[in-house]
């Protein structure tokens, strides 16, 4: 239930945060100074989102999300954050200024992750149990594909130029491609 802060400089630990039950995930927003980790909670419980301030290593708040969070993917702009729930399979939808859900949108059976295009326009989604990929419009949040025959389908890369996407695919022992 804590995020570790090491002051690499004299290699020891500095303090450690309270975020919640069970810390997944991570990420660090590119133009404000907050880090957000994922809480899945308790099994079959809701799970949280813990804003971090980096300025002085303190919780800022927490967001509410859904059943079993178990990553995030946070927009260029630093705006908009996605967290993919595994047990609700959806994604939650969150507003970084105001820290606040503000959509959910319905993804494929038991996601695992999630990127966003380095332009911004593209979610991608990969879903473990559902073996498959689920493609949305960022600015719509509507599901615009889904990619079927990406068996446990665990993790996404996305090409610099936002024009194609891979998923792994753990189960089959392959890769995914796909034009965005």
């Amino acid at each position: 239930g804590t995020v570790s802060v090491y002051d690499v400089v004299n290699v020891r630990v500095d303090r450690e945060i309270q975020v919640g039950q069970n810390p997944t995930a991570v990420a660090a927003n590119p133009v404000r100074n907050e880090v957000y980790v994922v809480n899945t909670g308790v099994l079959n419980g809701q799970g949280s989102v813990a804003v971090i301030n980096a300025e002085n290593n303190s919780v800022a708040g927490s967001i509410a999300v859904h059943k079993m969070p178990v990553a995030i993917a946070l927009d260029p702009d630093g705006n908009t954050a996605y967290v993919v729930n595994s047990g609700s399979n959806t994604v939650s939808v969150l507003d970084l200024k105001a820290h606040r859900e503000v959509a959910q949108i319905g993804v494929g059976e038991g996601p695992a992750a999630a990127r966003v295009a380095p332009d911004g326009k593209t979610l991608v989604v990969a879903n473990r149990g559902g073996n498959s990929v689920t493609i949305v419009d960022a600015g719509t949040q509507k599901v615009r594909a889904v990619f079927e025959g990406c068996p446990g389908a665990t993790d996404i890369a996305i090409l610099p130029d936002s024009s194609k996407a891979f998923a792994a695919c753990g189960g089959g022992h392959q890769v995914m491609a796909m034009q965005l």
